[in-house]
């Protein structure tokens, strides 16, 4: 059934893309194991995201996005117009979570495309008031300082690494006196870990966001991710009376099954 849902996301946000040009020095990337349910029963996934960043800013993106849009940057995957030639080619990079997060200074931009709904983006200032310990691990032939913090309604556990002294971390997570090398809730329920690391200098690389995404109040965009998850069908699909109960039905499991990061504000 998700692929309705991939359907959905591939022709009404994928063949546009809205730019945003940074200079990194830097890139690392992450895999998340995270728990989704299914009829009450956990069941694990995994996602990668790509964070490329500078002493004053960073961007992260979903790796499914990331390598679609180099893709098209360098000419070897095209948009036909043609749904039936183009579907097999960009189903390939739709991911379960397509979010993207623009950081800059104390100032998080988030945005994401809501299946059924549209492109969204708000921004907020997050203090995650972080408890420095005394314990360490090595990640990747790494030591790394274990820091905690409560935020979301969850209790988090981060590994940073005081070797690279940047203040950067996936999702969200920001703060810390070194790149977070992993972050996970006590429930283990959302786990970041770091697997490779580089030092990549680019100007002004294109990165493509968005282009459509309505400016709303952190309120409304889950306001509107969940008036989206009733009955998803009755927005955008008419005549089609057996596609429209598998989606509504998909839809409301879903939401009874909601397990999202931020369980609050």
């Amino acid at each position: 059934m998700s692929k309705y849902y991939n359907y959905f996301l591939l022709f009404n946000c994928l063949f546009t893309f809205g730019q945003q040009k940074i200079n990194i020095t830097n890139e690392a990337r992450y895999e998340l194991t995270f728990k989704e349910y299914k009829n009450q029963k956990p069941e694990f996934l995994k996602n990668t995201f790509i964070l490329l960043f500078n002493e004053k800013e960073s961007f992260l993106k979903n790796m499914s996005l990331y390598v679609r849009d180099s893709l098209v940057d360098n000419g070897k995957i095209k948009k036909t117009g043609d749904s039936q030639k183009d579907f097999p080619v960009f189903s390939k990079y739709v991911p379960d979570l397509p979010y993207i997060i623009y950081k800059k200074e104390n100032t998080i931009t988030f945005s994401n495309e809501i299946p059924f709904s549209g492109e969204y983006q708000y921004t907020e200032t997050i203090d995650f008031k972080w408890k420095i310990t005394k314990e360490s691990k090595t990640i990747n032939g790494i030591k790394c300082i274990k820091a905690t913090t409560t935020k979301w309604s969850r209790n988090w556990i981060a590994f940073y690494s005081p070797k690279h002294p940047m203040p950067y971390g996936p999702y969200k997570f920001y703060g810390l006196p070194g790149l977070i090398f992993e972050v996970y809730d006590d429930a283990q329920d959302y786990t970041f870990t770091l697997y490779k690391f580089k030092n990549r200098v680019a100007k002004n690389l294109l990165m493509h966001n968005y282009p459509k995404a309505k400016k709303v109040t952190k309120k409304q965009y889950e306001k509107a991710r969940k008036v989206a998850s009733v009955k998803p069908s009755t927005i955008i699909i008419e005549g089609y009376p057996t596609i429209n109960k598998k989606i509504d039905k998909y839809s409301i499991d879903k939401e009874k099954n909601y397990n999202p990061v931020e369980l609050t504000d």
